[in-house]
């Protein structure tokens, strides 16, 4: 019997999270906020019939649970009005020209209206860590086919206002739910 060597990698914080958007002139919006991010698979749960004849069981038909999408919840410590806008479908309101720009107020979709949000791909950088502290690597965890749903706050005497994010992955059938890179840096 073979035995083979385990690779160890002890991840942690969230050292940057990306939103990419999937449109034509795709930008790439940066930050290093983020506080807190889950990711859970969204699953079509398979079924089980037993053929049972009094204490005798004949014959099992099962099929397997199956994935078809994945959503990710994350909180953010400051707001960006510049994501908010992406995951909760509303415009951000502006004055001044493209050098000057500057962020005045947000709009968010109006109750009852359907919206039609941007698709775009979340990427969420992680750290790994050696036994003295030191950073070894990095990791990329990418969902592509993202489209935010509305967001949450979170208000409390006090304390930083934290804005929490629902984003659903689906992506075609036959593609991966998420890709996982091992990076030596992180990207410029």
């Amino acid at each position: 019997m073979a035995i083979e060597k385990l690779t160890e990698k002890p991840i942690v914080n969230i050292v940057r999270v990306e939103i990419v958007t999937e449109e034509e002139a795709s930008k790439t919006y940066r930050f290093d906020t983020a506080s807190e991010a889950t990711y859970a698979p969204v699953v079509s749960e398979g079924s089980e019939a037993i053929l049972r004849v009094k204490n005798t069981i004949l014959a099992t038909n099962r099929t397997e649970d199956i994935q078809y999408g994945s959503d990710i919840n994350l909180t953010q410590v400051v707001m960006v009005p510049e994501v908010l806008a992406i995951v909760d479908g509303g415009s951000l309101v502006t004055t001044g020209e493209s050098s000057s720009l500057k962020v005045t107020g947000y709009n968010p979709p109006s109750v009852g209206a359907v919206v039609n949000r941007t698709k775009f791909t979340t990427k969420i950088y992680t750290e790994e860590k050696d036994g003295d502290g030191e950073t070894l690597g990095y990791q990329c965890f990418a969902f592509k086919g993202c489209k935010g749903k509305p967001v949450s706050f979170t208000f409390k005497d006090g304390e930083f206002m934290a804005p929490a994010y629902t984003i659903s992955s689906r992506v075609k059938k036959g593609i991966a739910p998420y890709n996982l890179e091992f990076l030596e840096e992180l990207p410029s």
